[in-house]
């Protein structure tokens, strides 16, 4: 093939035109092979080193287990493109794993406690995957803590949290192991409830401690029953530019693509990513990265719990705190997409069930059409370095949809555009957006902080410019009736900075709340707020002036908001005839002044983008249909239906192949 590439690229150069050929790889192949469709490369990683720009990469049905540096670039207007394999109803065909280790010996370990079982294994994995799916791992961290004498009757904040080092709280991860089946949790988020520790992670544990894997069930399995892979490394690595992931199974790392500071030109389109902390990662100094059209979720062993919270079942709540904290060692230990990169597109993605959607922290992003679904923590998250705009989402059943993080860290610039996005809670539970402020509880401005209490340095600092954020022309549907979780409250870091926090929101249908705030936003209206009950209305408003700058709605003109259609699985938020929300908002395709303000023409809408004399509030506009939201959420269910049969079928497969 190599002969036959020259003696063509020598007819390239007398004619001037560009040649593109294909490589093939496939399992039953040899890496001595040239690489023909008749003799096809054994590995990716053979090809990649083979590929010219503007070659693709035909990579036929299998499993593939490598991790591959990716160095050779394509060139612009020729990527080289890696294509795996579909099958005729869109499954995927071609995988790609990280190598492991199948383990075995398996003996039990009473010296830890009943149920408890170890394998000799001479390196920590990065990934624990029982039949497939990802299982609970305790961190290293967590792991070297020495063991108590006595086990917690229950579980509480102090079990989870805690800095390691003199004072630790936490509980170790051998006494985490040897927990009783029954055992239940009590949390500040749980409320009166108290949730079993077990179920929320299949009721299996894993950790490596000094040589040894061990695993613990809380019910009558054995791990020789089941297929244990530990995993190490990140799946593909890119340190080259222009090209093409696409087609791709990818599962069994910590990351799945990993694409590093020197790259640019990267797209990954209309593929499957699973496990591991993170699908996609694209680091500070990335450029032109797109992620598109593809499904991003963590495989977790108990997918079914990434759900709504309510009163009566807070189990995602706890999941939220296993992968924070037992998983995790503080830090949030799991994203779909993470992005520090610039120019970075993320669009047309179905992010399910997972800790954290993305972590939308580039420069000039653009972060569009994508559902964010079943997060324990956060659907998207915004950070000190976010400059981009994040429109037309569908974010349905997060611990917190959206969540404005590190408000005054150390930036270069910050300017957010939220508009057009789809926010679903629970009727009357969760959050929709909460703000965090890096300097509140660990930055310069704090002597300590216990238990929810602030204790503060004498001065404050001067006030830091924290950028600008809009947010306007959404819908956020559901959420709790009343405390501290809210529409959208920043008072407190307002009032400890001596300043109105720079929030633009207008436009937006909010669930009622006491606790939004306007004082606390340089521009904090006009937005429709609505209620569902009488309980909720009838709440003490603390801030009287919200009635002057929004549209408050009592709870019979909030009925008639949108209409009343049955949808499949979302409500109908289309706004009614006659709808409260028709005419409420400012029309942001032209300049125009709010609060005393003015502002240029807003990004996404263009001149006639409504009808009438002023715009709708909400998403959507009158006469517009939910027909968009619809398809994106039939999608959504449609990929959650084949993650549950592909857990299911690499679960026989592995016990198959045992």
């Amino acid at each position: 093939m190599v002969e036959l590439r020259n003696c063509l690229w020598c007819a390239v150069l007398l004619s001037g035109t560009a040649f593109a050929a294909e490589v093939y790889v496939s399992p039953s192949g040899n890496d001595k092979n040239p690489g023909s469709k008749d003799a096809p490369f054994a590995t990716i990683a053979r090809a990649a080193a083979a590929a010219e720009p503007g070659d693709t990469v035909k990579i036929g049905p299998g499993l593939y287990r490598e991790r591959i540096g990716f160095r050779r670039s394509g060139k612009k207007g020729a990527p080289v493109t890696f294509a795996g394999t579909r099958g005729k109803n869109g499954e995927f065909l071609t995988v790609v794993e990280a190598p492991g280790t199948v383990v075995t010996g398996w003996t039990p370990a009473p010296e830890i406690g009943s149920r408890v079982w170890k394998a000799p294994l001479a390196k920590r994995p990065d990934l624990v995957m029982m039949n497939g799916s990802m299982i609970a791992y305790i961190n290293p961290l967590t792991m070297e803590l020495p063991r108590r004498k006595e086990l917690p009757k229950e579980l509480d904040e102090d079990t989870f949290w805690g800095k390691f080092g003199p004072g630790c709280k936490r509980l170790p991860g051998f006494d985490l192991m040897r927990l009783p089946a029954e055992i239940r949790v009590k949390h500040f988020m749980f409320r009166k409830r108290k949730e079993q520790f077990w179920p929320v992670i299949g009721n299996v544990l894993s950790g490596w401690h000094r040589g040894f894997l061990y695993v613990r069930f809380a019910d009558e399995r054995r791990p020789r029953e089941n297929v244990f892979t530990a995993t190490y490394g990140t799946g593909f690595t890119v340190w080259s530019s222009h090209l093409v992931f696409r087609d791709l199974h990818m599962r069994g790392s910590r990351v799945q693509i990993w694409i590093a500071k020197t790259s640019s030109d990267v797209t990954v389109d209309n593929c499957l990513l699973m496990h591991g902390g993170c699908r996609v990662r694209i680091d500070e100094g990335a450029s032109g990265v797109t992620v598109k059209n593809s499904v991003l979720t963590a495989g977790f062993i108990r997918n079914d719990l990434f759900r709504l919270r309510d009163d009566k079942d807070m189990r995602s709540a706890l999941l939220y705190l296993i992968f924070k904290y037992v998983i995790g060692t503080a830090l949030s230990d799991d994203s779909g997409v993470k992005d520090r990169g610039t120019g970075t597109k993320i669009c047309g993605n179905l992010i399910l069930q997972g800790l954290i959607g993305m972590d939308a922290c580039g420069v000039d992003c653009d972060v569009a059409g994508n559902v964010v679904r079943e997060m324990a923590s956060v659907g998207i998250c915004t950070g000190a370095t976010t400059v981009g705009r994040i429109h037309d989402n569908l974010l349905t059943n997060c611990g917190i949809p959206l969540r404005i993080h590190d408000l005054r860290g150390k930036r270069a610039k910050r300017e957010e555009y939220h508009y057009r996005n789809l926010f679903v809670q629970a009727r009357h539970s969760g959050s929709h957006t909460y703000v965090h402020c890096e300097s509140d509880r660990w930055g310069p401005d704090m002597v300590n902080f216990v238990k929810g209490t602030r204790n503060y340095k004498e001065n404050p600092p001067d006030p830091v410019d924290a950028g600008k954020i809009y947010l306007y022309h959404n819908t956020f549907w559901g959420g709790v009736d009343f405390g501290w979780e809210r529409a959208f409250g920043v008072r407190e870091y307002s009032q400890r900075f001596r300043m109105a926090l720079p929030f633009f929101v207008f436009n937006n249908i909010f669930k009622d709340n006491p606790l939004l705030e306007v004082k606390t936003h340089e521009v904090p209206g006009p937005n429709v707020l609505y209620v569902f009950n009488t309980r909720a209305a009838s709440v003490p408003r603390r801030e009287p002036e919200v009635a002057k700058v929004n549209k408050v709605l009592t709870v019979e003109s909030s009925r008639k908001l949108w209409n009343t259609n049955d949808l499949p699985g979302l409500p109908d938020l289309t706004p009614a005839p006659g709808s409260p929300a028709l005419e409420a908002g400012v029309d942001v395709s032209k300049p125009f002044t709010l609060n005393g303000k003015n502002f240029p023409a807003l990004p996404g809408f263009e001149p006639g983008y409504f009808k009438g004399k002023a715009p709708a509030a909400g998403a959507l506009q009158g006469g517009e249909s939910m027909a968009r939201f619809i398809a994106m959420h039939r999608r959504a269910e449609a990929a959650i239906k084949m993650l549950n049969e592909l857990k299911e079928k690499s679960a026989v497969e592995a016990k198959g192949n045992k």
